[in-house]
């Protein structure tokens, strides 16, 4: 039978190259330029490192588990797929580690030069969030004592653009001017033909047969010794004749200068111009580091001359004014003022080309979205650059960094090499990351009865439909299907499997190995681990569908747990025991409860998170059916119940307070972040479960009073449970009904 293997081809954050597992941090959402405001992308670097990348790597871990046990212990593709799941291990420790420290982290890597530059604007209206490290250009944003801007170059901006008036560009002007000033100085008519066509293809892209003779544009045009033509004469006779609909050809002016409506009003149109000026600067500051042309912050050096300044914004309004090219008078002015600006040779024709290409296009960028209203901070990122230099690179959307050039020491200390040989892996890499991984194989022959004896319930996930439906139906697959539903409180899949199976007494009857939620792995039958678990609900569920032989089986069972206890694996160590114990939860509740007010009132902050803390550790082994009481919604925890219900609903959900987001008990995040290390749950008289931080001082005298009155009704409940399984001719309530004193 031919499987599909799991492991994704296009996983997120994951790149693999040259068997070597690459994890890319997207550090702001775009690819040439950044497109998430700060706000948002600093979200999305609490979501990687909060456990976003965790939950990824996981995913993709478990997708290798699944590929591995497909596969013969001889076979090179599980060598490589156990080799990956090493190395995910490997990120999975090291991201754990620096969930608390990956700004810092961060921010050091982003203070060493490479191909990626942050730029902070001097908007009117600024965005008190905007954090920028090491910019590659920006004006001062502060105001003096009166509320004055102290920048130099956005007040001679604001100043002088409300009086500037924008001269639309005259395309037939432009083309004229770019002729005359390479024709000779007395131009034979073929010349201004040949240039004439060089300038249109040059400008306006456009290919124009200009073979015409001199004699015929003579006498359509009435030229001759009376009326001399001048080189324009010849100029526009020739677009008049060659290039009639020439004009109406040609676009408009792509410069982002001359995109403001006619309408705009002058205080917006000002500060719009601001912003425009300020992004074209802060690209050719860019350009201009990228290629080793200039080493300094354009923006300070302008704003540390009001001279300087100024003469600038004067070149700019003329250019307006007049239509012309700003982007090329601004270019003009830097080489003029070559030493101001520290430049180590003059911008040329091919720079300013290039500068005003990647202005045009990111402008486009940014105005396409709303994300960014108040263009603050933005980053741009050098495609250009290549190896070393290009540590930074585009994947999936985003501008993003291998993971292993911003590991800190401590959290790479389990496994130094491994992420040095990565950075060493990755020197040479495109700058645009592919999101599909190829070379990853796609399927495998599987021998069915292979398959059902190793997948579980949550790899059959991975399997097409048609296998998923002969999987299911086979015995063997049943049985660890019904013990891992019981496991993990799954009553309503428990009872449809039960239903729906022809061989229902064999699946109650037949023991196995399984794992529960808090990672205890029993070998027994599904019912044993539900009387172990003093989950009632599920006991009665079973015992409905068990016929008497398989309930005398079960008295056996459970009688000898009482005896015996029931054995099981935890944390890689053996536990026995006859019933799930409530009291390591029933102790950490007490202490708190005894210590809680004398904590609050000397600010003892410290006791108190350790003590709320052992509450949640306490909580992460509970059987899921506990779990279920606290995260029921049609009653709190106050008054205590009787937990005598009829149904149990089975919801494991809660709601985050702190991020807004549903989160659930159950299965447990981490095995050292989460419930227990960051957050316990409180139940009290609230309408739904409480994540309580630290540190909390909420009370836990409610909690403390309902779980001790569930395990009072919990244990007594299976005095019941053994009633139940006892043959109905000996059944204590039939033997009270048929003695002499009834």
């Amino acid at each position: 039978m031919r499987i599909p293997f799991a492991e994704p081809i296009s996983p997120r954050h994951i790149h693999i190259k040259n068997r070597k597992v690459h994890l890319l941090v997207p550090v702001v959402g775009g690819e040439e330029i950044s497109t998430d405001n700060t706000c948002k992308s600093t979200m999305a670097l609490r979501d990687f490192f909060d456990g976003g990348a965790i939950r990824e790597l996981n995913a993709y871990k478990n997708a290798l588990i699944f590929d591995i046990g497909l596969l013969e212990t001889d076979n090179p593709l599980r060598q490589e797929k156990e080799d990956r799941f090493a190395q995910i291990e490997s990120y999975i420790e090291a991201l754990s580690a620096m969930r608390y420290s990956y700004i810092p982290a961060l921010n050091r890597y982003l203070e060493k030069p490479s191909n990626l530059y942050s730029i902070q604007l001097r908007p009117k209206e600024q965005n008190s969030q905007s954090r920028v490290v090491n910019p590659a250009f920006s004006l001062i944003r502060k105001n003096d004592a009166s509320g004055m801007p102290l920048s130099p170059l956005f007040n001679a901006m604001h100043e002088t653009f409300p009086n500037t008036r924008i001269g639309l560009p005259d395309p037939r002007l432009k083309l004229s001017r770019a002729v005359l000033s390479v024709l000779s100085e007395s131009p034979g008519f073929e010349e201004i033909a040949s240039v004439l066509t060089d300038k249109c293809k040059e400008h306006f892209k456009l290919d124009i047969d200009f073979t015409v003779e001199q004699q015929h544009i003579d006498a359509l045009m009435g030229f001759g010794p009376t009326q001399p033509a001048t080189t324009e004469n010849y100029i526009d006779a020739l677009l008049g004749k060659c290039a009639p609909d020439m004009w109406v050809t040609i676009p408009k002016p792509a410069s982002p200068f001359y995109s403001l409506p006619a309408a705009m009003p002058v205080n917006e149109r000002t500060e719009r111009l601001s912003i425009i000026t300020q992004f074209f600067l802060s690209h050719l500051n860019v350009y201009c580091k990228a290629k080793g042309i200039a080493t300094e912050n354009f923006g300070a050096i302008l704003d540390a001359s009001s001279t300087l300044s100024k003469d600038l914004v004067k070149v700019i309004s003329n250019a307006l004014s007049l239509g012309d090219s700003v982007d090329k008078a601004i270019c003009a002015f830097c080489n003029t003022n070559k030493v101001s600006f520290k430049l180590s040779r003059a911008l040329n024709e091919e720079d300013v080309t290039a500068i005003q290409q990647k202005f045009e296009c990111t402008w486009r960028i940014i105005t396409a979205t709303k994300e960014n209203p108040y263009f603050d901070d933005l980053i741009l990122l050098d495609k250009e650059a290549s190896g070393k230099a290009a540590p930074f690179v585009t994947h999936q959307g985003s501008i993003c960094v291998n993971f292993a050039e911003i590991v800190d020491a401590i959290a790479a200390s389990a496994n130094p090499d491994y992420f040095a040989s990565v950075r060493a892996d990755f020197e040479e890499h495109p700058v645009e990351i592919p999101s599909r991984n190829e070379g990853i194989a796609s399927e495998v022959d599987v021998d069915l009865e292979k398959l059902v004896t190793t997948i579980n319930e949550e790899q059959i996930k991975y399997l097409p439909q048609s296998v998923q439906n002969t999987c299911r139906r086979h015995p063997d697959f049943q049985v660890r299907q019904l013990l891992q539903d019981v496991a993990k409180g799954r009553q309503d899949e428990a009872e449809a499997l039960l239903a729906a199976s022809e061989t229902k007494q064999a699946l109650l009857q037949t023991p196995g190995v399984f794992t529960d939620y808090s990672g205890r792995t029993f070998y027994c039958t599904a019912y044993e681990y539900a009387y172990w678990a003093k989950d009632r609900h599920m006991q009665r569920m079973l015992e409905s569908h068990m016929d008497e032989n398989t309930k005398a089986q079960m008295l056996i069972r459970i009688d000898a747990i009482e005896a015996n206890g029931l054995r099981y694996q935890q944390n890689g160590r053996e536990h026995c025991s006859a019933h799930f114990d409530f009291t390591p939860l029933k102790k950490a509740l007490q202490a708190f409860v005894d210590g809680n007010d004398r904590w609050y009132r000397t600010g003892n902050w410290r006791v108190i998170r350790r003590a709320r803390l052992a509450v949640g550790k306490a909580q992460r082994d509970v059987p899921a059916h506990v779990a279920h009481e606290y995260c029921r919604t049609d009653r709190s925890f106050y008054p205590t119940p009787s937990f005598n219900e009829m149904t149990l609903p089975r919801v494991l959900m809660y709601n985050n307070c702190e991020t807004g987001r549903d989160g659930y008990w159950f299965p447990l995040r981490a095995s050292d972040s989460g419930l227990g290390f960051d957050f316990a749950f409180i139940r009290d008289a609230r309408s739904m479960l409480f994540l309580g931080g630290v540190p909390d001082c909420s009370p836990a005298d409610i909690d403390l009073a309902a779980i001790i009155q569930l395990d009072k009704v919990r244990t007594a409940d299976l005095t019941q449970s053994r009633e139940n399984l006892l043959p109905p001719a000996i059944s204590p309530s039939v033997t009270r009904q048929l003695s002499p004193s009834g």
